[in-house]
Parts: C-alpha cells; structure tokens; sequence
C-alpha cells in the first residue's frame, strides 16, 4: 500500500503514514478478489484510485461524499461515487444494496462522533461474515466542540468500540450488550493511534484443552468455568 500511494500521480490523495502497514496488514487478503468496498469521504478521489490499483480489477470500489462535486470521479470506471450523508441510514443502506453486498468499509468521512456511530451501527450488521470495518482519523474524538468528541466521553465513537470489547466476552460475563450478539460474529477490535479496524469472524463457544501429565494440582484450570456476575 506504502508503494502505491508515494508512487500515485492521479487525484489528490491524503493519509497519515503510519496507516499504510495497518491496511495491509488487515486487507492484504483481499487483494486480487471480488472484495466489495466502500469508503465513506471522497474528497478530491485520490484515495479511491488507489484502492482501486490495491485490490484490482475485481473489486467492486463505492465511495460515498456530501460534496456534489465529487461525482465527477469516475476514473478508473470502475469507481463508483453516490452523493449523500454519512449518517442518513436509509441512504447508507441503499449505497450497499446497489453495491450487491459489502466486505469492507473505510469511514474516512466527517470525522463527527455522531456520524462515526450512526455509520457504525448502519453498516457494520451488513457486512460479510469474515468482513473488516475501519475508522481512522479518531484523534477527532477527543476534540470537544465541533466533533462532539472529549476525553472518555460516554457518547464518542472510541469509547463505544471499548465497550465492543466488552461485548466480546460475553462469554465470562452476564452484563448487557451494546452491540447485541457481538461475541458470536466480532473476531477482533484492534486500537492503532487515530484507527480502529473491527474484524468479523463466526465465532463458537470458547473450549479449552490439557495435555500431558500434571506434576501438581492447579486451582485455576481445576474449577469449574462460570459467566462473572
């Protein structure tokens, strides 16, 4: 990815450097397939062409933008641009419908704690069971005033994805989920500096196993494994 985007002389593209190592490290599976992505925040479309070249001529490349003046990306054809919000659900649902499915998306948009969430809890559900869900840019969440964001406020985006981990144990605890049935489809929520990336995964019941001859009796493994009221 580092490779494709220094090397890129078509629209104006603008990422953070240290973003590159982590899309590869979670999306170079993709590549090469009819991977189904969008990216919510077009810009000037430079970011767009690049995903374009990343996962070749089998993707099916959406991305999605308020500006009416980024419909005009369209090169190469295989990208696709829809003019509307970020957090208007109906719209968001229609984008995927069209796309045929979704595997990945990448909120590069508002960077608005409430668009953050409402696209969130829009999209996630619709992507495919062994799909990826990235935000980047989450520097915003600390940042009161315009972005709705502040140090561990309750309603930031990042504060919701520490809960999602949460949310993923269900299996140790009897505490309610925000995220309703999240520990049988959310394989992992990894926290890079500014990016969360969420990976779907079908996930079974938890088992453990011991091999070998025990020398002694261990109180940990010896007790019977019950939920944490």
């Amino acid at each position: 990815m580092e490779q494709l985007f220094y090397s890129h002389t078509g629209r104006l593209a603008h990422k953070w450097h240290h973003y590159h190592r982590i899309y590869d490290r979670h999306l170079e599976r993709f590549r090469g397939t009819s991977v189904k992505f969008l990216e919510i925040g077009v810009s000037h479309g430079g970011s767009l062409q690049i995903w374009s070249k990343y996962f070749g001529p089998n993707a099916t490349i959406f991305g999605i933008d308020v500006d009416p003046r980024c419909s005009v990306v369209d090169d190469p054809p295989s990208i696709n641009v829809r003019i509307g919000s970020q957090g208007d659900v109906q719209f968001l649902r229609s984008v995927v419908a069209e796309m045929g499915g979704i595997d990945i998306v990448l909120d590069d948009g508002s960077h608005w704690v409430p668009h953050q969430r409402a696209s969130f809890e829009a999209l996630f559900p619709l992507i495919s069971a062994r799909g990826v869900y990235i935000v980047e840019d989450l520097q915003t969440n600390y940042w009161r005033g315009r972005y709705e964001g502040g140090w561990r406020r309750r309603s930031t985006f990042l504060e919701q994805m520490k809960d999602l981990v949460d949310d993923m144990h269900k299996w140790w605890h009897t505490k309610p989920q925000r995220l309703p049935d999240a520990h049988r489809f959310v394989d992992a929520v990894h926290f890079y500096n500014a990016m969360v990336v969420i990976e779907k995964e079908p996930q079974d019941k938890p088992s453990s196993i011991q091999i070998g001859e025990p020398s002694f009796v261990d109180p940990f493994t010896a007790r019977v494994e019950e939920p944490i009221e």
